[in-house]
């Protein structure tokens, strides 16, 4: 995962993108003060952690999927 700073800046850039596509312009990252870097690194690590969640639910219900499927141990009774 990238730094906050990296995300941030990638992050906020390519939003600017986005809105000046839509026809707001929107100030680039070497023009923001201070505070509004702090914005956009608490934005990020925001991204990140929601990230970090859906990996964690995904993988939680893929576990759960390949629990259902994988083959038991028992072997199962014949049907007659």
């Amino acid at each position: 995962m990238p730094s906050h700073l990296s995300l941030a800046r990638h992050y906020y850039e390519a939003r600017r993108e986005v809105l000046a596509a839509a026809g707001t312009q929107a100030t680039p990252w070497y023009r923001l003060n201070a505070d509004e870097r702090a914005v956009a690194v608490a934005e990020a690590a925001i991204i990140q952690e929601a990230i970090r969640r859906a990996n964690e639910e995904s993988a939680m219900l893929l576990d759960g999927i390949t629990a259902r499927l994988a083959p038991t141990d028992a072997p199962r009774a014949a049907q007659v």
